[in-house]
C-alpha cells in the first residue's frame, strides 16, 4: 500500500481501476446484445439490498461534523431495492422467489459484500465516511457506464435503478462528500487507506466475476479472479 497517496488520490485511482474492467468496456462498445441485456438483473436485485444496508450502515452517524450529510444521503439514498423491483417488471422478469434470493451460484456476491458491510460494524465516522466515498465513486462508473447504455438503446425510461434520478443521486453524493470530508479525504490513514482497498477490492471481484458469469463470449475472455 502506497501510504503517500491520500485517501482521496487513493480512491481516484482504484475508480480509475474499476472503470476500467472488461465488463464496462464491453457496455460501452456496446458489446452486449440488448436481448442479454437484463440477464444479470436478479443478481442486481439481490445486490441492491446489499447496497442499500451499506448506505444504511455508513450513515449511521449521530452526531459530529459528518452527521447531518449523512442524515441527508440516508434519506435520498434510500430506494435501491425499490428501483430494482421496479425494473425487472418493466424488463418482463418475474418477481424475486425466497430461492433467487439464496442462490447458491450467487453466493460470491454476497460474500463479497459482506466484507464491505463488516468494515462499518463498530467503525468510527471517519470510516464509515470513507467507506460511502468509495461505494459512490464506485457507483458513478457502475450507474454512469449502464446508463449510458440504456440511454443509446432507448430504454432509459423504462429503468428507475439505472435512470437519470439514481445517476443524478450519485454524482451529487462525490461532490459532497468532497466538500464535507474534505480534511478526511486529503488524509493518509492507514486504517482508511486500507478500508479503500478493501471496498474497491471486493467490488471489482464482484463485478469482474459477475461480468464472466452472464457476458464471458462477449467480454472477448473469461478473466482471472
Amino acid at each position: 500500500m502506497d501510504h503517500l497517496k491520500t485517501v482521496g488520490e487513493r480512491i481516484s485511482e482504484r475508480t480509475q481501476e474499476y472503470a476500467a474492467l472488461p465488463l464496462f468496456e464491453a457496455f460501452r462498445e456496446d458489446r452486449i446484445p440488448l436481448d442479454r441485456f437484463p440477464d444479470f438483473f436478479r443478481e442486481q436485485y439481490m445486490t441492491a439490498r446489499w447496497f442499500q444496508d451499506v448506505i444504511w450502515a455508513t450513515t449511521e452517524i449521530a452526531e459530529g461534523p459528518f452527521a447531518g450529510f449523512a442524515e441527508k444521503h440516508r434519506r435520498r439514498d434510500s430506494g435501491h431495492h425499490k428501483w430494482m423491483k421496479h425494473d425487472l417488471q418493466a424488463f418482463g422478469q418475474s418477481p424475486m422467489t425466497d430461492e433467487d434470493w439464496f442462490r447458491e451460484e450467487w453466493l460470491p456476491t454476497r460474500i463479497q459484500m459482506a466484507r464491505i458491510l463488516a468494515r462499518c460494524d463498530e467503525a468510527s465516522p471517519e470510516r464509515r465516511m470513507v467507506v460511502l466515498a468509495c461505494m459512490e465513486s464506485a457507483g458513478g462508473v457502475t450507474l454512469g457506464t449502464l446508463h449510458d447504455y440504456v440511454v443509446r438503446h432507448g430504454l432509459a425510461r423504462k429503468s428507475h435503478y439505472l435512470g437519470s434520478a439514481h445517476l443524478g443521486i450519485e454524482e451529487d453524493q462525490v461532490r459532497e462528500i468532497q466538500e464535507v470530508a474534505r480534511d478526511l479525504m486529503n488524509g493518509r490513514n492507514g486504517d482508511h487507506l486500507e478500508t479503500v482497498d478493501l471496498v474497491f477490492d471486493a467490488l471489482t471481484k464482484m463485478f469482474r466475476e459477475g461480468g464472466d458469469r452472464y457476458y464471458a463470449r462477449f467480454i472477448g475472455e473469461v478473466t482471472a479472479s
